[in-house]
């Protein structure tokens, strides 16, 4: 048995999934770590969720809205506090870690 905090369904918008998210990313500006998971069958639409097409900031997905977000914050306390960011992506699928974020082949 699994316990979830949030289950959206499939007429969610990217704006209500980021909504819905932005309290707990936006945490990690008081020191807190935040994992944002994705999980379901292939084709089921989580990398959309995650990324979105790049092409409309309306599409974007809950990666760069929170990046957007987190950066705009720092930006407008840069005088006040200085924030380093750390991301990590990785897929696992069969049972296999990749880095989503490298271009080395494993």
């Amino acid at each position: 048995m699994f316990k979830f905090n949030k289950v959206f369904s499939s007429f969610a918008s990217q704006a209500d999934v980021f909504s819905d998210t932005q309290p707990l990313i936006r945490s990690v500006l008081d020191g807190f770590n935040v994992c944002i998971f994705a999980y379901g069958q292939t084709g089921s639409g989580k990398t959309y969720t995650m990324s979105g097409p790049s092409t409309s900031k309306k599409d974007w997905g809950v990666n760069y809205r929170a990046l957007n977000d987190l950066f705009d914050i720092s930006l407008n306390r840069r005088n006040i506090f200085s924030y380093e960011v750390g991301v990590q992506m990785v897929e696992i699928y069969n049972e296999q870690v990749r880095d989503l974020l490298s271009n080395k082949i494993a």
